[in-house]
């Protein structure tokens, strides 16, 4: 008997020690704006690669298309999985702050991605400085159609803090600088309002081709939401101004290879949204670890690997740079 009630003791320590162990797990979550295009699901296969280094429970949730009443819903389902670490890329920035305010009441590690106006998180993470990347395209229109052109800066919505912040300094670095540059977009007192074409192809076809129709003098237009830079482009050529009207674009090489090609654009920059999501759970876990979140850090992923932080801003140094001549490289990686 004695021997009996040792052996289901031992077996209950047992138990009672695997609990423990499942317990110290780390779980985290990513939520994107969409899944199921390789620009996002790029974050799901280097959140999972993290997840599986640090022996994590990965989750990976977000809308279906790119609406921000679904994405709220799925940050509450991640949120219910009262994960350590919680990243996100927000659709509209407000919305998405007031739910994350809950998952920081719960102890959740926040880290967005795109979202450096939230005030809910612990850190923001970019591939970049917005600002140094919407000057970036603005020098390049500069050298590609020199000082005195009409331009239009477009973005999927007026709520998405990455693609705001690109458009504004695009048309503030040709405002101070080349006063001939003339920017068809309205204006709110001295800030430029960008047209909001949508978060699809097909919402960013009939905004431009209404934009077009109305000033078929402009020469430049910078395309801020790469699943809209399709549309885009269709309506540019549908009608028949390829030749004097160019697209800027920011997205995947693959996604807008045929109007590179074509010569619709002629020049675009992307990042890897997939290194950014690992360099996301590397700042949740240094957050959790109590170790410094400081400029020169190297999170361990190609482009964040000297980071500069500002405030809660942590900025790495991967840009890259998209022509006709190597888009077929820059398609291999996204």
């Amino acid at each position: 008997m004695k021997k009996f009630i040792a052996l289901v003791l031992c077996l209950m320590f047992c138990v009672a020690s695997v609990g423990v162990a499942e317990s110290d797990q780390l779980v985290v979550a990513t939520v994107v704006k969409a899944i199921g295009s390789n620009w996002f699901d790029s974050m799901d296969w280097e959140g999972t690669r993290w997840a599986e280094e640090h022996g994590a429970e990965m989750h990976y949730i977000g809308p279906t298309e790119m609406d921000s009443a679904a994405q709220l819903q799925s940050l509450d389902d991640a949120i219910a999985l009262q994960p350590d670490i919680l990243t996100v890329v927000p659709i509209a920035a407000d919305a998405c702050d007031a739910v994350l305010a809950g998952a920081r009441e719960q102890g959740t590690v926040v880290v967005s991605h795109e979202g450096s106006t939230l005030t809910n998180i612990d850190y923001n993470v970019d591939a970049f400085n917005n600002q140094e990347f919407g000057e970036m395209f603005a020098k390049k229109a500069v050298e590609l159609y020199g000082e005195d052109f009409t331009y239009c800066v477009i973005t999927s919505t007026l709520s998405t803090p990455a693609h705001m912040e690109w458009c504004r300094a695009f048309y503030n670095y040709l405002a101070e600088n080349y006063p001939n540059t003339v920017c068809v977009n309205d204006m709110d007192g001295e800030e430029v309002v960008p047209l909001e074409g949508g978060t699809n192809a097909d919402l960013n076809y009939t905004a431009t081709k209404q934009l077009l129709q109305a000033h078929p003098e402009i020469d430049v237009i910078l395309g801020s939401n790469s699943s809209g830079v399709p549309g885009i482009c269709r309506a540019v050529e549908e009608l028949g101004l390829n030749e004097t009207c160019k697209v800027l674009a920011v997205g995947s090489a693959s996604g807008h290879r045929d109007y590179y090609l074509s010569g619709t654009i002629p020049f675009g920059a992307f990042w890897y949204p997939g290194y950014a999501q690992y360099a996301a759970f590397q700042v949740g876990l240094r957050v959790i670890n109590g170790e410094p979140i400081e400029s020169g850090m190297d999170l361990g992923v190609e482009g964040y690997n000297n980071v500069t932080v500002d405030g809660k801003n942590i900025y790495g140094q991967a840009w890259l740079e998209v022509t006709a001549e190597n888009v077929d490289e820059m398609a291999e990686m996204l």
